[in-house]
C-alpha cells in the first residue's frame, strides 16, 4: 500500500518558447499568416541594409571572382596545356618528344598506352573531372551555410584553402608530375564554386533588406492598412496590385545589386588580370610566370576577404541542430529540397533549364580559349589581355544592358532570353560557316578579338539575370540551399560539355565542330526557360513557405507538454511515480 505521502506530487508544465524568424520575410510574401491572404504589412524588425556592408559584399565578390575568371577558367588550363605538350611527342612522329620551341608546334600526349590526346583535351578533360569533384563537394557543406553564421565564415575558410592551393602548383616543377593538376585544379574550382555560392545566396537577402523596398512596403502596408479601416476591416480590393508593385521593386532592386556586383567583379579582375601581364611580360612568357601568376591571384583572394570581413554582416539564419554531422546533415538538406521540387514546379523547370543552359555557355568560352591557344598561337600574355577585354567588355555590357532594362521596364525573364539568343548567334558563327568556307568561323586573330569583345558584352548580364531569376523564385530563408541547387546545376552539368568536345575533336580532329553541342544545348535550354511562369512561380514559393510553417506549427502543437515531477520522500514507489521525467 503506498501511503498518501508518496502520492503528493507537484508538477510543472513546460512549453517550447517559440523560436525568432532568422530572416525578413520576402518583400513577395509580405503576408503574415493572421491576416487574409496577399494583405501587405511593414516590417519594422528588419535591419536595412547598410553601405558598408554591400560594399564588402561587392569588394569580396570581386575578389573570389578574380581567382576563378584568371585562374581557374584560364590560367590553369593554360598550365595544364602547357605541361602536357612538354609530356607528349611530335602528331607526325610519336617517337620523336615534342620540341615546343618550334612556333607552330603539333603534339599529342601518350595517355593509357597506345592513346593520344592533343594538349587542348587534356585540358578539357581535367576542367570536366574539376566541374564532377566540384559537384560533389557542394553538394556536401554548401546547404550548411543557411544556418548561424556559416554563410560569413565558409567565405574566409575557403578563400584560405584556395590560397593555399594557387600556391602548390609551384609543386609541378617537371611535366611528368602533370598527374598534379589532377588535384589541384579540382580542389582550386571547388573552393571558387563553393565560395560562389555562399556569396550568391546574400543576393535575395539583401534585396529585401534594401532601405527602398523596406520603404516602398511600409507606404503600402499603410496605404492598405488605411483602406482597410475605411471599408470597415474588409480586405482592399486593390491588394494584388500592390503585391504586384512589390514584386516589380524587389526585381528590379535585385537586377541592380546583380549588376553592380558583376562591375565590381569584372573591375577586380581586370586588376588582377594586369598585374598578372605585367608578371607574364617581365618573365618573358615563361612557365614560371603561370605559376606566379596563379599564386597571387589566390593570395589577393584571400587578403581581400579577410580585409572586408568586419563589414560583412553575417544575416545569420537559424541555429544548426547539435550534434549533425555536416556532411550527413548537407546530403538530408539535398534530398529534402529535391522532395520539395515537386511543390515548386516553376523553380524546378528552371533549374533544369539552367542545368542545359550554364553547360552550354560555359563550353563556348573554354573552347574559345582553347581554340586560340593551340590553333591561333596566342602566348600567355595574349591570354591574359583576352580576359581583360572580356571583363572591360562585361563591365560596359552589364550597364548597358541595366539602362535598357530601366529604359523599358524589361523583365528578368526577358533579359535572359535576350542575352541567350546574342550568344546563340555568336555559337552559330563558330560553326556554321565552317560548311561554306575556309576564311570565317574563328579561322583568324581579328575574329577572336571580335567575338572576345561581343562575348563579353553579354556574358556579365546573362549569368547575372540568371542569379536574379533563381533569388525571385527561391523559398525566403532558404537561400543557401536553393542556390546551392543552382550551383549544382551550374557545376553538375559543366563536366559533360568539355567531355563531349574533347571526345569530338578527338574523333574529327577540329576543335571547331564542337560548337554544335553549345549550340544545341542553348535550344533546348532555351525551349524549357521559356515555359516558366515567373509570378506563378513567386506564388509557389510564398504557399511554399507558408505550408513549411503550419508544419511546424503543427509538429509543436502535437509535442506533449513536459512535466517534471518530484516526489517528497525517496522510497521506492511500484508505478514510478516518485521519478524524475524529463
Amino acid at each position: 500500500m503506498i501511503s498518501s505521502s508518496h502520492q503528493q506530487l507537484q508538477q510543472q508544465q513546460f512549453s517550447p518558447p517559440p523560436s525568432p524568424s532568422p530572416h525578413p520575410p520576402s518583400i513577395a510574401s509580405v503576408a503574415p499568416p493572421s491576416p487574409p491572404p496577399g494583405r501587405l504589412e511593414s516590417n519594422t524588425n528588419v535591419i536595412p541594409l547598410r553601405k558598408s556592408e554591400v560594399w564588402a559584399w561587392y569588394i569580396q565578390n570581386a575578389t573570389y571572382c578574380s581567382y576563378g575568371w584568371v585562374s581557374a577558367v584560364l590560367m590553369v588550363p593554360v598550365l595544364i596545356q602547357d605541361l602536357a605538350a612538354r609530356n607528349g611527342v611530335e602528331t607526325s612522329d610519336h617517337s620523336k618528344a615534342c620540341d615546343t620551341s618550334v612556333a607552330d608546334y603539333k603534339c599529342v600526349m601518350p595517355v593509357f598506352g597506345p592513346h593520344y590526346l592533343d594538349p587542348g583535351t587534356v585540358a578539357l578533360y581535367i576542367s570536366s573531372f574539376s566541374a564532377l569533384v566540384s559537384f560533389v563537394i557542394s553538394l556536401s557543406i554548401s546547404p550548411i551555410a543557411d544556418y548561424g553564421s556559416y554563410k560569413k565564415t565558409f567565405l574566409w575558410v575557403f578563400a584560405i584553402l584556395g590560397c593555399i592551393i594557387s600556391v602548390a602548383f609551384f609543386i609541378i616543377q617537371v611535366p611528368s608530375v602533370i598527374w598534379l593538376t589532377v588535384i589541384l585544379a579540382p580542389l582550386g574550382w571547388s573552393c571558387y564554386n563553393v565560395s560562389s555560392v555562399f556569396s550568391n545566396a546574400f543576393l535575395p537577402i539583401y534585396a529585401r533588406v534594401h532601405p527602398r523596398i523596406l520603404a516602398t512596403a511600409e507606404r503600402l502596408a499603410l496605404e492598405d492598412h488605411r483602406i482597410s479601416v475605411e471599408k470597415g476591416g474588409d480586405v482592399p480590393s486593390h491588394n494584388n496590385n500592390n503585391l504586384a508593385i512589390m514584386r516589380k521593386a524587389e526585381e528590379q532592386i535585385t537586377n541592380d545589386l546583380a549588376a553592380w556586383c558583376a562591375g565590381a567583379a569584372n573591375v577586380g579582375s581586370m586588376v588582377v588580370q594586369l598585374i598578372c601581364i605585367g608578371i607574364s611580360l617581365a618573365m618573358n612568357d615563361s612557365y614560371l610566370s603561370l605559376q606566379i601568376a596563379i599564386a597571387f591571384t589566390g593570395v589577393w583572394w584571400l587578403l581581400w576577404t579577410l580585409a572586408v570581413m568586419p563589414w560583412l554582416d553575417a544575416r545569420p539564419g537559424p541555429p544548426l541542430p547539435k550534434g549533425q554531422n555536416w556532411i550527413a546533415f548537407s546530403w538530408k538538406k539535398n534530398f529534402k529540397t529535391f522532395k520539395s521540387m515537386r511543390k515548386l514546379p516553376q523553380i524546378t523547370r528552371f533549374v533544369f533549364a539552367w542545368f542545359i543552359l550554364s553547360d552550354g555557355v560555359n563550353t563556348v568560352t573554354a573552347l574559345l580559349y582553347v581554340i586560340t591557344y593551340q590553333e591561333l598561337k596566342f602566348s600567355h600574355t595574349k591570354s591574359l589581355v583576352m580576359t581583360i577585354a572580356i571583363s572591360a567588355g562585361a563591365f560596359v555590357g552589364a550597364y548597358l544592358f541595366m539602362w535598357i532594362r530601366k529604359l523599358w521596364t524589361l523583365s528578368t525573364k526577358f533579359m535572359v532570353m535576350l542575352t541567350l539568343g546574342l550568344y546563340a548567334l555568336l555559337t552559330a558563327y563558330f560553326v556554321i560557316p565552317l560548311y561554306f568556307t575556309t576564311q570565317f568561323g574563328l579561322k583568324h586573330e581579328w575574329e577572336a578579338w571580335c567575338a572576345i569583345v561581343y562575348l563579353g558584352l553579354i556574358i556579365s548580364t546573362f549569368f547575372g539575370t540568371c542569379k536574379v531569376m533563381m533569388a525571385e523564385l527561391c523559398p525566403a530563408g532558404d537561400e543557401n540551399e536553393w542556390f546551392s541547387l543552382f550551383q549544382l546545376a551550374d557545376k553538375g552539368s559543366s563536366w559533360i560539355g568539355p567531355f563531349v568536345t574533347g571526345a569530338i575533336q578527338s574523333v574529327t580532329g577540329d576543335f571547331r565542330i564542337g560548337f554544335w553541342f553549345p549550340l544545341a544545348l542553348m535550344a533546348a535550354g532555351g525551349a524549357v526557360l521559356l515555359m516558366v511562369d515567373m509570378e506563378k512561380g513567386k506564388d509557389e514559393a510564398i504557399r511554399y513557405k507558408q505550408e513549411e510553417e503550419e508544419e511546424e506549427a503543427c509538429f509543436r502543437a502535437s509535442i506533449p507538454p513536459i512535466t517534471v515531477t518530484q516526489a517528497r520522500d525517496s522510497t521506492y514507489s511500484h508505478n514510478r511515480q516518485d521519478l524524475l521525467i524529463l
